[in-house]
């Protein structure tokens, strides 16, 4: 696979300046870990929103619809690990009235944490910084949930995330998050709508605005088998954007089959398909991508303490626009490894620690790169 520079880049690496000056010239051993790639790197906590928050959106309902209420509070928790706001507290509370029906509930939680990147990076603008760096993360999220009957629920939810980088400020962001989603329980299948309003600002100024829609059906088989299918449509509006770069707003359609299995031990094991054709303003930009999910989510009980391990896979393969479509037949695979464990110390407060590598393989040079990321963080909810 030929090598091509990057055309597309709103950070360039010059202007890190005296930050990569001195180390740009060996890699910094990997430590690290973070919570999956979407609050790992600025631009992919928007971007790959979407995917996490149907892998946890679905175990919600699938854990919900199979009575198998551990796992469905284990994937809740993984939920506050992907970064993926609006799927967190959506599971979170649908997960609290599982089993007592209110008509009106209203949770908030908090999250502080300190993270390690051994390449700070913006994937999606084919930027990485070949530099370490520390962060703290913050997060505060308020959901409400209305569930006027026991098949019928909505849940809106807000969110605010930061990161804040020790050296490379220029990749610090800050996450705004508003969502909204309806599911009814009908005897033949759970029908839903959702929608995902999400605001990013990379060193204080206003980056990207992702907007994501869809609907979605899923049906329990037998007593540990669930199949959930969704559809969405996807905008970008990428902003302040440097007049000679080029426009990578676009508009993108996808689909998701995610299957789950529930064994008797209430670990349970999730298979997703995913694909997407995503047409942005300039062609170069133009891809469809495949990919497939893997997850295992395994509960145990630690010094008499809930302990939830999950060990998870991702693979995603895009293929651009070819040169005469007006792209540079780009092509991308990118590959994540992830092992996460949860550990609620009180009701009210759990700790999390994961660690996970990434390898990102592309024609294009800035997007060619391996990522490892680790965090150790509290969460309280209430």
């Amino acid at each position: 696979m030929k090598n091509q520079s990057a055309q597309c880049t709103h950070i360039n690496k010059p202007t890190l300046g005296s930050h990569t000056n001195s180390t740009m010239q060996k890699r910094v051993s990997f430590i690290a870990t973070a919570v999956a790639l979407c609050c790992s790197t600025a631009y992919a906590t928007v971007i790959y929103a979407e995917e996490k928050g149907e892998e946890l959106r679905v175990a919600e309902s699938a854990a919900s619809d199979t009575g198998n209420r551990a796992a469905s509070d284990t994937r809740n928790h993984a939920a506050s690990d992907t970064g993926n706001h609006a799927a967190r507290d959506t599971d979170k509370k649908a997960v609290n009235n599982t089993n007592k029906h209110k008509a009106v509930s209203l949770t908030a939680s908090g999250y502080v944490g300190y993270r390690h990147d051994s390449n700070v990076s913006v994937s999606e603008l084919d930027t990485n910084s070949d530099v370490a760096d520390e962060a703290l993360q913050t997060e505060a999220q308020l959901t409400l949930t209305v569930k006027p009957t026991s098949k019928w629920q909505s849940v809106l939810s807000v969110s605010q995330a930061n990161t804040n980088y020790q050296t490379l400020s220029e990749f610090d962001l800050g996450l705004t998050t508003l969502s909204a989603n309806t599911s009814y329980a009908f005897d033949f299948a759970k029908l839903g709508a959702h929608y995902y309003h999400a605001n990013a600002k990379l060193d204080g100024n206003d980056f990207l605005t992702y907007q994501q829609y869809g609907l979605s059906a899923g049906k329990l088989f037998g007593q540990n088998t669930y199949l959930r299918l969704s559809t969405d449509l996807i905008d970008k509006q990428f902003d302040n954007t440097p007049e000679d770069a080029p426009i990578r707003d676009s508009d993108a359609v996808s689909l998701r089959s995610d299957l789950f299995y529930f064994f008797e031990g209430q670990d349970f094991v999730q298979l997703a398909f995913k694909y997407q054709n995503e047409d942005a303003q300039n062609n170069i930009f133009d891809y469809t991508g495949t990919g497939v999910d893997i997850a295992y989510t395994y509960p145990v009980t630690a010094f008499g303490k809930p302990l939830t391990l999950t060990l998870a896979y991702q693979l995603d393969m895009r293929d651009y626009a070819n040169e005469q479509d007006g792209g540079i037949g780009r092509e991308d695979d990118r590959h994540n490894v992830e092992l996460s464990a949860d550990y609620a110390i009180h009701n009210n407060v759990d700790i999390k620690l994961s660690t996970q590598y990434g390898d990102f393989s592309s024609s294009v040079d800035g997007a060619n790169y391996q990522e490892t990321i680790a965090e150790l963080g509290i969460n309280v909810h209430f």
